[in-house]
């Protein structure tokens, strides 16, 4: 492995750890606020559910990036090495502001623009649309979906008439949809950096190795965010939280299958605002101008930020 395909290598395993503690948060967050199940035993579950995602659910996303994008060797390696490096650091901060953001929403359009700016890159621009189209349209997808799961759920518990019965049911929705979140966020937005490690190693050491980096994102990186998103969850109540997340998550997980490297983020906010939408106020209001500004600077950042690396990184090369 020589030293561009061993700073890809890292750049991907850096980029699962992140992602994963960062993304988790959600799910991880409502086993902690709900206290499903014991601590230790919710990251647990968190971690094996997203290494799972990765390894197995994100063989789909194979191509999203190693064939999307190709182009003359070298100048393909320090293209997505620039990308993802600018892009991960842009996701981090922006996280951290309070901004949510998405990985694809930056990896995508930066990519983008480094191929019309060079002659040696060609991109698949079918698939670079019709992944940008979804970004709007799999938010409103999971707005409808959870709105029917939810009126679905709701009806099947009333007519639970024992309480213990009843806690037993919204303890199961908790932990299915804890479980589905975080493989479904292992599957696809891991999935994407997944198919960027390609490029500089085979399957068999991809795979593994990044769902691991991913889970250790959770036990590492995630604790802070998870409290804080998982009882904000849970003031919506445990079974519209539950609907917000299985709703967006079987819209996520219907995209990853088709290969379609969707924005998360922004469709589990979908979700959540469908529900929160049944009683409009300050807090949707809020969510949307949050989701607004993620849209509007996260590709910005990332598409300046990358220019930079890919120009810096063709100096060092000589190129």
């Amino acid at each position: 492995m020589d030293y561009l395909s061993m700073g890809l290598f890292l750049i991907g395993l850096i980029s699962s750890f992140v992602v994963g503690g960062n993304n988790a948060a959600t799910a991880l967050g409502i086993l902690i606020s709900t206290n499903a199940l014991k601590r230790k035993y919710s990251y647990l579950l968190s971690s094996i559910s997203m290494f799972l995602g990765v390894s197995l659910g994100g063989l789909s996303m194979e191509k999203s990036i190693y064939g999307t994008v190709n182009g003359q060797g070298i100048y393909l390696q320090l293209a997505v090495f620039s990308v993802f490096f600018a892009s991960v650091i842009s996701f981090y901060y922006l996280n951290k502001m309070g901004i949510p953001s998405s990985l694809s929403q930056m990896i995508y359009p930066s990519l983008a623009v480094l191929v019309l700016l060079s002659r040696q890159l060609q991109l698949d621009w079918s698939k670079f649309w019709f992944t940008v189209a979804s970004w709007s349209f799999s938010p409103l997808l999971a707005i409808l979906c959870s709105l029917g799961l939810y009126l679905l759920l709701a009806r099947l518990t009333r007519r639970e008439k024992e309480v213990l019965r009843e806690m037993r049911v919204y303890k199961f929705l908790i932990l299915a949809s804890s479980v589905f979140t975080s493989f479904v966020t292992g599957a696809n937005a891991v999935g994407i950096i997944v198919s960027e490690g390609l490029l500089a190693g085979p399957p068999f050491l991809i795979f593994p190795t990044y769902g691991l980096a991913a889970a250790l994102g959770i036990y590492f990186s995630s604790k802070k965010a998870s409290i804080v998103v998982g009882f904000r969850l849970t003031r919506m109540g445990y079974l519209s939280a539950t609907s917000a997340l299985l709703g967006s998550d079987i819209i996520s997980e219907l995209f990853t299958l088709a290969g379609v490297p969707i924005s998360i983020t922004q469709t589990i906010m979908g979700g959540i605002m469908g529900l929160s939408l049944r009683s409009y106020g300050q807090d949707v209001g809020k969510q949307l101008r949050q989701v607004a500004r993620g849209w509007m600077t996260s590709p910005v950042i990332a598409i300046v930020s990358s220019l930079a690396a890919y120009g810096v990184m063709k100096s060092l090369f000589g190129l």
